[in-house]
């Protein structure tokens, strides 16, 4: 019970923020590339140097298994670099990152919610058909 709490305190916080900032990685990476204005791109440098320092608090406090994989470390780079290289690709052509879209989809937008709804059936078709098959094929 309290780690539902938690979860909804926090993401409604992070969410009220998100809709706040207009904090977009893909559209602060167009923004810049296009008219070199990087408004934007101080979201993606917060949250960058967040995470820096977030991943090995995060490895203190849990101990040696928290935010370790199964697969070897070249694998899992190379899966972690092709996925993102997907999920960039589709996002530029929703228009904004997912972040954005979850933003928008929560403001009634119909072609945000259409793109949320694909970006999680993805999720579940990966966990449930390809990362066993990655398992069995890369020990």
């Amino acid at each position: 019970m309290t780690a539902g709490v938690a979860t909804l305190v926090i993401g409604v916080i992070v969410g009220y923020l998100a809709q706040r900032s207009r904090m977009c990685f893909v559209g602060g990476i167009r923004d810049f590339i296009l008219v070199r204005d990087t408004s934007l791109l101080k979201g993606l440098a917060a949250f960058g140097l967040t995470a820096w320092m977030a991943f090995p608090v995060a490895r203190l406090l849990g101990g040696s298994g928290v935010l370790s994989f199964s697969l070897s470390d070249g694998v899992t780079v190379a899966l972690t670099i092709i996925g993102g290289f997907g999920v960039g690709c589709v996002s530029l052509l929703a228009n904004g990152c997912p972040l954005r879209q979850h933003v928008l989809a929560a403001q009634g937008m119909k072609s945000s919610i259409a793109y949320l709804a694909g970006f999680l059936s993805g999720a579940v078709i990966f966990h449930v058909w390809s990362a066993p098959l990655m398992l069995r094929l890369f020990p």
